[in-house]
Protein backbone atom coordinates (compact mmCIF):
# COMPACT_ATOMS: atom_id res chain seq x y z
CA UNK A 1 0.00 0.00 0.00
CA UNK A 2 1.42 3.38 -1.00
CA UNK A 3 1.90 6.17 1.48
CA UNK A 4 -0.77 8.88 1.37
CA UNK A 5 1.95 11.46 1.83
CA UNK A 6 4.06 12.62 -1.06
CA UNK A 7 7.58 13.93 -1.04
CA UNK A 8 6.27 17.52 -0.95
CA UNK A 9 4.25 16.95 2.23
CA UNK A 10 7.21 15.31 3.99
CA UNK A 11 9.41 18.29 3.13
CA UNK A 12 6.79 20.70 4.45
CA UNK A 13 6.54 18.75 7.71
CA UNK A 14 10.33 18.85 8.08
CA UNK A 15 10.26 22.64 7.58
CA UNK A 16 7.63 22.89 10.34
CA UNK A 17 9.84 20.81 12.65
CA UNK A 18 12.84 23.05 11.86
CA UNK A 19 10.72 26.14 12.54
CA UNK A 20 9.69 24.69 15.90
CA UNK A 21 13.35 24.12 16.76
CA UNK A 22 14.17 27.75 15.85
CA UNK A 23 11.38 29.04 18.10
CA UNK A 24 12.66 26.86 20.93
CA UNK A 25 16.23 28.06 20.38
CA UNK A 26 15.05 31.67 20.48
CA UNK A 27 13.24 31.13 23.77
CA UNK A 28 16.24 29.33 25.28
CA UNK A 29 18.63 32.08 24.14
CA UNK A 30 16.34 34.74 25.64
CA UNK A 31 16.43 33.00 29.00
CA UNK A 32 20.23 32.60 28.92
CA UNK A 33 20.86 36.24 27.96
CA UNK A 34 18.53 37.51 30.69
CA UNK A 35 20.28 35.30 33.26
CA UNK A 36 23.67 36.68 32.16
CA UNK A 37 22.45 40.28 32.44
CA UNK A 38 20.85 39.66 35.84
CA UNK A 39 24.06 38.06 37.12
CA UNK A 40 26.15 41.03 35.98
CA UNK A 41 23.78 43.44 37.66
CA UNK A 42 23.72 41.35 40.86
CA UNK A 43 27.47 40.85 41.38
CA UNK A 44 28.94 43.74 39.39
CA UNK A 45 30.82 46.66 40.85
CA UNK A 46 28.82 49.86 40.50
CA UNK A 47 30.01 52.69 38.29
CA UNK A 48 28.31 55.72 36.80
CA UNK A 49 28.15 56.09 33.06
CA UNK A 50 27.29 59.04 30.85
CA UNK A 51 25.21 58.51 27.72
CA UNK A 52 27.08 59.97 24.74
CA UNK A 53 24.94 58.61 21.89
CA UNK A 54 21.47 57.11 21.50
CA UNK A 55 20.29 55.07 18.50
CA UNK A 56 16.86 53.62 17.94
CA UNK A 57 16.27 50.81 15.46
CA UNK A 58 12.90 49.67 14.15
CA UNK A 59 13.32 46.02 13.23
CA UNK A 60 9.66 45.28 12.52
CA UNK A 61 6.46 47.23 13.01
CA UNK A 62 6.06 45.99 16.56
CA UNK A 63 9.69 45.45 17.54
CA UNK A 64 12.30 48.10 18.15
CA UNK A 65 15.74 48.18 19.70
CA UNK A 66 17.53 50.90 21.59
CA UNK A 67 21.33 51.20 21.62
CA UNK A 68 23.17 53.53 23.95
CA UNK A 69 26.84 54.46 23.75
CA UNK A 70 28.03 55.06 27.30
CA UNK A 71 31.31 56.33 28.75
CA UNK A 72 32.18 55.03 32.21
CA UNK A 73 35.28 54.83 34.39
CA UNK A 74 36.28 51.78 36.39
CA UNK A 75 39.45 51.63 38.51
CA UNK A 76 40.68 54.82 36.87
CA UNK A 77 40.36 53.46 33.32
CA UNK A 78 37.82 54.93 30.90
CA UNK A 79 35.62 52.64 28.84
CA UNK A 80 33.18 53.33 26.04
CA UNK A 81 30.59 50.63 25.49
CA UNK A 82 27.44 50.14 23.47
CA UNK A 83 24.51 48.90 25.50
CA UNK A 84 21.46 47.43 23.80
CA UNK A 85 18.01 46.35 24.77
CA UNK A 86 14.50 46.24 23.44
CA UNK A 87 13.03 49.69 23.31
CA UNK A 88 11.31 50.26 26.62
CA UNK A 89 9.39 53.08 28.27
CA UNK A 90 12.48 54.97 29.42
CA UNK A 91 13.82 57.60 27.08
CA UNK A 92 17.56 58.13 27.42
CA UNK A 93 19.15 61.36 26.28
CA UNK A 94 22.73 62.38 25.55
CA UNK A 95 24.46 63.61 28.71
CA UNK A 96 22.21 61.61 31.03
CA UNK A 97 23.87 59.60 33.81
CA UNK A 98 23.00 55.99 34.50
CA UNK A 99 24.16 53.22 36.83
CA UNK A 100 26.42 50.63 35.26
CA UNK A 101 27.32 47.32 36.90
CA UNK A 102 30.80 46.29 35.74
CA UNK A 103 32.15 42.73 35.93
CA UNK A 104 35.17 42.97 38.26
CA UNK A 105 37.15 40.40 36.25
CA UNK A 106 36.39 41.96 32.86
CA UNK A 107 35.43 45.66 33.06
CA UNK A 108 34.38 45.68 29.40
CA UNK A 109 31.46 43.40 30.32
CA UNK A 110 28.79 45.46 31.93
CA UNK A 111 25.05 45.77 32.32
CA UNK A 112 22.62 48.34 33.61
CA UNK A 113 19.85 47.70 36.12
CA UNK A 114 17.42 48.64 33.32
CA UNK A 115 18.33 45.44 31.45
CA UNK A 116 20.75 46.90 28.94
CA UNK A 117 23.89 44.89 28.28
CA UNK A 118 27.08 45.11 26.26
CA UNK A 119 26.02 42.22 24.01
CA UNK A 120 25.01 44.97 21.61
CA UNK A 121 22.36 43.82 19.14
CA UNK A 122 22.92 40.17 20.07
CA UNK A 123 19.99 40.76 22.41
CA UNK A 124 17.75 40.94 19.34
CA UNK A 125 18.81 37.54 17.94
CA UNK A 126 16.30 35.53 20.04
CA UNK A 127 13.39 37.55 18.69
CA UNK A 128 14.62 37.17 15.12
CA UNK A 129 14.96 33.39 15.62
CA UNK A 130 11.45 33.20 17.03
CA UNK A 131 9.96 35.22 14.15
CA UNK A 132 11.83 33.16 11.54
CA UNK A 133 10.69 29.96 13.22
CA UNK A 134 7.08 31.14 13.33
CA UNK A 135 7.18 31.99 9.62
CA UNK A 136 8.69 28.58 8.90
CA UNK A 137 5.80 26.98 10.78
CA UNK A 138 2.89 29.01 9.37
CA UNK A 139 3.72 28.99 5.67
CA UNK A 140 4.20 25.20 5.28
CA UNK A 141 1.10 24.51 7.35
CA UNK A 142 -0.86 26.69 4.97
CA UNK A 143 0.57 24.78 2.01
CA UNK A 144 -0.07 21.26 3.27
CA UNK A 145 -3.10 19.73 1.59
CA UNK A 146 -5.62 18.19 3.91
CA UNK A 147 -6.73 15.57 1.41
CA UNK A 148 -6.67 14.61 -2.24
CA UNK A 149 -8.38 16.96 -4.68
CA UNK A 150 -11.53 15.84 -6.41
CA UNK A 151 -12.36 17.47 -9.66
Amino acid sequence: MASPFGRREVKLVLVVVLGTLLVGAGILLTVRLREAIDERVRVGAEATGEVVHVERFRITRSFSANRLTVDYTFDGVRYRERFSSELDESEFRVGELLDVRVDRTDPTRAATPDGYATEDLLLQVPTLLEVLGAVMIVIPLALIRTGPRRD
